[in-house]
């Protein structure tokens, strides 16, 4: 059963501009470990468009926006030992999710010089009986 899915595209020129007129932005957006890595990759704008892609995208799976008190720092995007991202979360958001029943949230991001793409499927815990 599913909670909801969510998917966000965003161009990551824009996110260029709004890094060089405000470090503000970056600051209320993400968090310290996911600046650092972006920072750490070659052309940060991408990683940044993603991660802001991803956060968008896991607000509409949850079927609520960035209403109710959540911040997109309550959503940080992170990654496996392979390097899978993965989403974890904080404060209203994860308290949001679990009255949403979330059990599990799946997340895939894809990126071009242009742009990025985040895509969230947020799933209930599975009700099935064992026949």
């Amino acid at each position: 059963m599913l909670v909801g899915i969510g998917t966000d595209l965003v161009n990551t020129q824009q996110i260029a501009e709004y890094k060089r007129q405000s470090k503000v932005f970056i600051d209320e957006i993400f968090t310290n470990n996911e600046i650092r890595y972006c920072e750490s990759m070659a052309f940060p704008e991408t990683h940044y468009a993603g991660r802001f892609a991803a956060k968008e995208a896991f607000f509409k799976a949850l079927g609520t926006g960035i209403g109710f008190g959540m911040k997109f720092k309550d959503v940080e995007v992170i990654q496996d030992a392979l390097g899978k991202p993965l989403i974890k979360l904080y404060r209203k958001a994860k308290i949001l999710a679990e009255k949403k029943n979330a059990a599990a949230i799946h997340l895939s991001i894809t990126h071009s010089k242009t742009s990025a793409i985040a895509f969230v499927v947020i799933q209930k815990p599975n009700m099935e009986a064992d026949v």
